[in-house]
């Protein structure tokens, strides 16, 4: 090879790369349509309920790596539960306790409000920390 075609063919590589710089996106890497954008799930989730007479609180934390926990605080007792979740759909996500609070395994359905700032699971309302 001489020298002139290899320096052209040099500056052509960068050329390229320049030119190309500005065609790979964020969304192409991650797979998500709005770069930095996570799940509305993630983070920490408060609820409250009232069982026989005494009211119930609950802490759940939904983490990016499909885990979580769940504590209910009843009578001044703090009981933890740790737990998987995953998405079914836009607003639907299921979640498995392999050792719930009852002693047994357990899945239930979480439903978001389309306004991502509430949810329900097992009736109880939960709003976002």
């Amino acid at each position: 090879m001489n020298k002139s075609f290899l320096t052209s063919l040099i500056i052509w590589i960068i050329f390229l790369c320049i030119v190309t710089a500005g065609c790979v996106t964020t969304s192409d890497v991650t797979g998500t349509e709005t770069p930095g954008t996570l799940d509305p799930i993630f983070g920490t989730w408060t609820g409250e309920t009232t069982n026989a007479g005494y009211t119930e609180y609950y802490t759940m934390v939904f983490n990016e790596d499909g885990t979580g926990k769940v504590t209910v605080k009843s009578m001044g007792t703090e009981l933890p539960s740790a737990f998987t979740w995953t998405k079914s759909s836009s607003l639907n996500y299921n979640l498995f306790f392999s050792v719930a609070a009852s002693g047994f395994s357990q899945q239930n359905t979480l439903v978001m409000n389309s306004d991502e700032k509430t949810f329900s699971v097992i009736g109880i309302e939960f709003t976002k920390s």
